[in-house]
């Protein structure tokens, strides 16, 4: 069972092309071997899962993907991506456009997420800058809800310089911000160790949980106080580009939690 790794493990540069001055979310791992192998390749290229069990599959993807073949990704049995949308209070993704048009046109269900930068600003602005560069929802379809991701990031305080309770009333205020303006609240993309650690055994009410943990066997380690997950995040090695991610159930759980506004965590 392999541990989970921190994506921060150095800052990395954002894309030639992007706007702002934050750093992007992925770095050694998506610079190098592993990175490479999963861009742009062909169907016959992507394998499934070992072991792959019976349900739904998708994937994450952000700078680091750069050009993702979709239709391949699709042929491959992917069914969702999530794509980076933004960084803190004025990183926007060069490639979000792209890889968010793209996603849908091979008929993959798609939404944006956002790194949250709580040592950056209030939360209320990172949410303006994460709706401003495409992380909104609406209740088409094909949407998936925003996700907002907290881990830590090298070079930074795991905490980010906050306590505990303000790290709790900073999560609060992006969900709550980006409830009022889309109506809904976004999923949390996190891992336990870094949560229990920061944030503590705490959870948001009705939050669903987006787990990152790099193993074979489903994950029964839970940050805060969720009971379940909805997506698990297992492998950062394929067989789809970017990240590999599992949802937790079947079609309608899963039609559920892209179109109902009241959609219900199963966790908390």
């Amino acid at each position: 069972m392999a541990p989970y790794r921190p994506k921060h493990l150095t800052a990395p540069a954002p894309p030639a092309a992007s706007s702002g001055a934050d750093a992007g979310r992925r770095s050694l791992l998506r610079g190098g071997v592993v990175g490479a192998a999963a861009l742009g390749v062909g169907a016959t290229a992507l394998t499934a899962p070992a072991a792959q069990a019976a349900g739904i599959y998708g994937q994450d993807v952000s700078g680091w993907q750069s050009s993702v073949d979709w239709e391949a990704q699709a042929s491959a049995g992917s069914r969702f991506a999530y794509v980076k949308a933004s960084e803190g209070v004025t990183y926007r993704s060069s490639t979000f456009n792209e890889q968010y048009t793209g996603a849908g046109r091979a008929g993959l269900v798609r939404g944006g997420y956002h790194f949250a930068r709580p040592d950056r600003s209030g939360p209320e602005k990172q949410v303006e800058n994460f709706l401003g560069a495409g992380g909104g929802w609406t209740d088409d379809g094909i949407t998936l809800p925003g996700m907002v991701d907290f881990e830590g990031y090298a070079g930074l305080p795991s905490d980010y310089g906050l306590s505990q309770q303000e790290l709790r009333q900073w999560i609060i205020g992006f969900l709550s911000a980006y409830k009022d303006a889309v109506g809904r609240r976004p999923v949390i993309y996190t891992n336990a160790h870094w949560w229990d650690d920061n944030v503590g055994i705490w959870t948001p009410s009705n939050t669903p949980l987006f787990l990152a943990a790099y193993q074979s066997s489903e994950p029964t380690n839970l940050p805060g106080n969720w009971w379940a997950w909805e997506l698990w995040q297992y492998s950062d090695s394929g067989p789809f580009a970017g990240d590999s991610v599992r949802w937790h159930g079947g079609e309608s759980s899963f039609e559920s939690f892209v179109s109902d506004v009241d959609y219900t965590a199963r966790g908390i």
